[in-house]
């Protein structure tokens, strides 16, 4: 699934030719860049979403979206991005329900797992708030990441995200890994397996 989202933004870019509008545009795709990175600084200890698949492991999926997949799509976005009012709320629309159908396909094909509360009504609300952000970013760079910063606050009181020191340690290995404890889990639970394989071959 993952790379099937890969080739379609691929395929989007070429079409547009995005590469010849870069200058214009990496203000915005470095601003969403900052702001996924900065969410699995904050929340690795309380995941609320992540991604899952047989064929990768969760460090290659992790920058497949951070460094290709998510700059793609804001690239791809901002390149086309109309001038008119009406036009900007319909092109808005539309790629909010697309990015939240492909969500909703990775759900269903357990390419994404949502944890604690989260589901695809907030998703579809971190789009809209991505989607114009990497745009107003542009013009009004500080008017936006203060907006950012408040929902980014509002968001961790609401889905009561662990603030730590220890945060600090290991910045790069904690965004890149899942915690610690999801390790042990998944310790634990392969044991639990392996033990009742057992028990079926000896009974």
């Amino acid at each position: 699934m993952h790379i099937s989202v890969l080739l379609w933004l691929i395929f989007q870019n070429i079409h547009k030719k995005t590469w010849k509008k870069i200058h214009e545009l990496y203000a915005g795709v470095l601003y969403v860049s900052f702001f996924n990175i900065l969410y699995y600084f904050l929340c690795n200890d309380k995941l609320l979403w992540d991604f899952k698949s047989s064929h990768l492991s969760l460090k290659g999926l992790r920058i497949l979206h951070l460094i290709f997949i998510t700059p793609l799509m804001i690239l791809s976005f901002l390149a086309t991005y109309p001038s008119t009012l009406a036009k900007q709320v319909k092109y808005i629309t539309k790629w909010v329900c697309t990015a939240s159908f492909v969500e909703w396909v990775g759900l269903r094909c357990k390419g994404i797992t949502f944890r604690h509360g989260w589901h695809l009504g907030w998703s579809a609300l971190i789009y809209v708030m991505m989607l114009i952000f990497s745009r107003w970013f542009q013009k009004k760079p500080f008017a936006v990441l203060l907006l950012s910063v408040l929902a980014t606050v509002v968001l961790s009181v609401i889905f009561k995200v662990p603030v730590s020191k220890r945060m600090l340690k290991h910045p790069l290995k904690r965004i890149l890994t899942r915690p610690l404890k999801d390790h042990v889990t998944q310790a634990v639970a392969n044991k639990v397996k392996r033990k009742c394989l057992l028990l079926k071959l000896f009974s």
